[in-house]
């Protein structure tokens, strides 16, 4: 057992120190384990704590001990302090991410405390950058002086000062260290010099074997890692397996992915978190917690107006009152939010809707806290409104919190403990002053669940360090990321940085660090694997400099569990059952069928999309766009011809209207219709204005095109129909049908787009078969039909008709070569075949998957998930 020898002569009066507190924890679960071992039935805890939590209890103690002590700032209040400095400063207007530049300049000044650096080092005068840290940290120290505060990176200078009046003991033990900064070793040297005897722990001699593998990718690293570890896990299940990742805290939820899949029983896809084996390390950020990212939200209500993803995630959160009892309103609200293309809405909108009354109720008291957002407060009083705040929302939620969530909720209260200490620095703020702060508090905050100790232990590089192993995994060890590149601090002059052997100063450095990590895994591991990725992109990978001379193995050299994805998993033990089903059930009697001609097209192009949209009302979600979409322009267009042409009725009347009484007729019928969809973006009051002036030079020029028609008479414009194909009945509205000279019909569809072909129009599944419908209605009176595509590259017609027309872009009928009829009567009959098929296969639940073009068809249908068309084609 490590440290076993240590453990039973362990001196009386002691403290151990570590670097960190997962080795704190692991050697007091390594001391424990010796006591049971020894058959000891109780024994004293041992004092094994981190450095940093030694130094603060130490000068706790004295404090206590003198009403005179500075206080000790906690990090936001460090953190509030450097931000508050620069921000008042003069580099203030050139800097874009105040919070960041703090978070560096108050990491030089840590960095400045540990090599005990002088600010007043000529070389800080040498650059902009050095003389803006010069002058912060003047300010800093003197800020600290005036108001008697006290920080980490000072401290233990403070505790030299205070030493005799502190109670240290007799051993000072130090263990996992990899180095010591110039400050500690004075702090320690200073113990000494009043009795206390300091000495490093050193693990256990042990015999070692290490071993590289190269594999081709770093997604290829982490499965074979957690492969080999369940592996061994199961040859041992008491053996201490480590699984060092070094880009563990940015890949963390895919290494959470894949551990949780390896782990799986082979029957089971999905795994008990409660009782794993293992304990991966790196947590996530507590905003970036869908409890807390929620709770963030709500307190964000304070704005005018919030964006759709934000209301979207309002009416869709678990984490509010009554989220289950409203969840259909919600959802159903929501969705008709983004098919009105809302993409801004206030808290008003929503309660005005009465759509989900028990939601409208609380923002109704949100609403009236919110009144006082401009009053200023401290912060622990604004700590307190949250809380209000978020209990009339109803947070976290009417369901049960599980123990991960419990444990988020409970690191969010510390969060406003820690908030509420600002008010010892700060002047009182606003409410976003304060929001914003706590937002920042948040983003930094890192939460890691609580979990028993396991054997098997997923860390990054610098906790693993000091800890004893039976197997040790170290992965990414590939020439580029091992040694790492240096990363010398901005704020400090390279060359004092150079000189002193500053972390991460130079290349030289970072060598040496890694050289003496690698040393403390040897010393505490019995088996080692180094593995790297042999290629990262395009980039070709070679292992690092400092694992070439270990032994190189193969996959086969590893004792790995045998895993599939669960994609895998499922495709494997398939046992597929096929049932030919291609039939619903046909329409009923009270069963209301929307969508017009779009039934038949969509039957056309594919059976099943059209059952799918028009009988089971599935489609994706609309995606609002700031402005006006694709349709709506075409709704406007639509809406501003027919307002148009019945005030026009005929051709005669244009001819004789002149410029000016046009341009007004055609402004006047934009405004109108513009009317009925620009409430929606009454934000957007400049892109509206614009698209106002480009629809009237679109639509002067199609009226004007209109003039060199043969004369015609305005018959009927946006007019809703019905007719009848077998036994499905079809609402449509066509947009206009003219009355030539001769008294026949000539029938006109609008088109916004380019891309219109007549050539949709034939073949037994008709891609366009609104105007081969229209014509239908009266056929004995219809000459033709056209598309009237207005675009701004070309205004034209695009049509066929019974007999000749001296209209541009309208063809005879009998020089159309897609259609086997020879007269136009005999291509009405087609059509009215044709499409009386497709109605009556959809009255009768024809719904078979069967794109007409799949790349096409299939191009954009958002239902391929639903009919699962890849599974057809195969």
């Amino acid at each position: 057992m490590p440290f076993s020898h240590f453990f039973t002569s362990f001196p009386a009066d002691s403290v151990i120190l570590t670097p960190n507190r997962r080795l704190s924890a692991t050697l007091h679960l390594h001391y424990h384990q010796h006591q049971i071992a020894e058959e000891k039935s109780a024994w004293p805890t041992p004092a094994i704590l981190p450095l940093t939590t030694w130094l603060t209890q130490l000068w706790h103690d004295h404090a206590r001990k003198s009403s005179t002590s500075p206080l000790l700032l906690n990090d936001a209040q460090e953190q509030f302090i450097w931000e508050k400095i620069i921000a008042e400063s003069s580099e203030h207007n050139y800097l874009l991410q105040v919070s960041e530049t703090a978070e560096l300049a108050r990491t030089a000044f840590a960095l400045l405390q540990q090599w005990e650096v002088d600010i007043h080092h000529p070389l800080f005068a040498s650059s902009e950058d050095y003389q803006a840290l010069s002058r912060w940290v003047k300010v800093y120290q003197q800020q600290c002086k005036e108001n008697k505060w006290l920080d980490t990176a000072t401290l233990p200078i403070h505790l030299i000062n205070n030493l005799h009046s502190l109670t240290l003991p007799k051993n000072i033990i130090t263990y996992g260290f990899t180095e010591y900064s110039p400050q500690l070793k004075r702090v320690f040297s200073a113990c000494e010099t009043i009795g206390s005897s300091v000495e490093i722990l050193y693990p256990e001699t042990i015999t070692h074997s290490s071993s590289r593998i190269g594999l081709l990718d770093s997604e290829m690293e982490i499965e074979t890692l957690a492969r080999f570890a369940r592996a061994i896990h199961e040859q041992e299940p008491g053996a201490n397996i480590g699984c060092v990742i070094p880009t563990l805290d940015k890949m963390r939820d895919r290494v959470v992915q894949v551990f949780s899949q390896v782990f799986a029983t082979d029957n089971f896809y999905a795994i008990d978190q409660a009782n794993v084996p293992y304990n991966i390390s790196a947590g996530k950020k507590l905003s970036q917690t869908p409890i807390i990212h929620t709770a963030l939200l709500l307190l964000s209500l304070n704005k005018k107006t919030l964006p759709l993803e934000k209301c979207s995630h309002l009416l869709t959160t678990p984490f509010i009152g009554e989220a289950e009892l409203e969840r259909i309103q919600r959802a159903k609200y929501e969705s008709q939010l983004r098919f009105d293309n809302k993409s801004m809405l206030t808290l008003k909108t929503i309660i005005a809707s009465q759509t989900c009354p028990q939601l409208g109720k609380r923002l109704l008291k949100v609403i009236s806290q919110l009144e006082m957002s401009e009053t200023y407060l401290r912060h622990s009083e604004w700590a307190n409104q949250f809380c209000q705040l978020l209990s009339h929302m109803g947070w976290p939620g009417e369901r049960s919190l599980n123990s991960e969530e419990y444990q988020i909720v409970e690191s969010w209260l510390n969060l406003l403990t820690e908030f509420a200490t600002l008010d010892v620095i700060s002047q009182p703020v606003t409410y976003n002053q304060a929001l914003h702060r706590l937002k920042k508090m948040a983003a930094n905050k890192v939460f890691q669940a609580k979990s028993p100790q396991t054997s098997i232990q997923v860390l990054g590089l610098l906790e693993a360090a000091g800890i004893p192993f039976d197997y040790l995994w170290i992965a990414g060890m590939d020439d580029i990321s091992w040694p790492p590149q240096p990363k010398p601090n901005p704020f400090i002059p390279k060359k004092l940085q150079r000189d002193l052997q500053m972390p991460h100063a130079t290349a030289e450095r970072e060598l040496t660090f890694c050289t003496l990590l690698m040393q403390q895994f040897t010393q505490c591991s019995k088996n080692i694997i180094y593995s790297h990725a042999e290629k990262q992109d395009e980039l070709e990978l070679q292992p690092s400099p400092l694992i070439r001379d270990d032994k190189e193995i193969t996959l086969h050299n590893l004792p790995l569990t045998t895993w599939l994805s669960p994609a895998k998993k499922i495709f494997f033990s398939r046992q597929l059952e096929v049932i030919s089903d291609d039939n619903a059930p046909a329409i009923t009697a009270d069963e209301k069928i929307r969508g017009g001609v779009s039934v038949l097209k969509h039957q056309a192009l594919c059976p099943f999309k059209s059952f799918a949209e028009w009988r089971l009302h599935a489609r994706a979600m609309e995606s609002p766009l700031p402005g006006l979409r694709a349709k709506d322009r075409g709704n406007v267009i639509h809406k501003s011809l027919e307002l148009i042409w019945n005030q026009l009725l005929n051709q005669a009347n244009l001819l004789a209207m002149d410029d000016d009484a046009l341009h007004t007729l055609i402004e006047e019928s934009i405004q109108s219709a513009l009317t009925s969809v620009s409430h929606a973006h009454h934000e957007y009051k400049i892109y509206i204005s614009l698209e106002k002036k480009r629809l009237q030079r679109l639509l002067h020029e199609w009226i004007n095109f209109e003039k060199s028609r043969p004369p015609f008479s305005l018959m009927t414009n946006e007019k809703s129909l019905q007719y009848s194909l077998g036994a499905l009945v079809l609402n449509m509205r066509v947009d206009r049908i003219d009355q030539l000279e001769d008294g026949t019909k000539f029938i006109i569809d609008y088109k916004t787009g380019k891309n219109n072909d007549v050539g949709t129009w034939f073949g037994e599944r008709p891609e366009e078969p609104q105007l081969p419908l229209y014509a239908l209605m009266d056929d004995a009176n219809t000459s033709g039909i056209t598309f009237a595509q207005v675009h701004t590259e070309e205004h034209c017609f695009k049509g066929i008709s019974h007999y000749a027309m001296d209209m541009k872009g309208v063809r005879v009928f009998s020089d159309i070569k897609k259609t086997s009829a020879i007269s136009w009567q005999e291509q009405l009959q087609q059509w009215k075949d044709i499409l009386t098929k497709l109605g009556t296969d959809f009255y009768y639940g024809i719904a078979k998957v069967d794109p007409k073009d799949p790349k096409q068809t299939c191009n954009y249908c958002s239902l391929k998930p639903f009919c699962r068309i890849q599974d057809v084609q195969a």
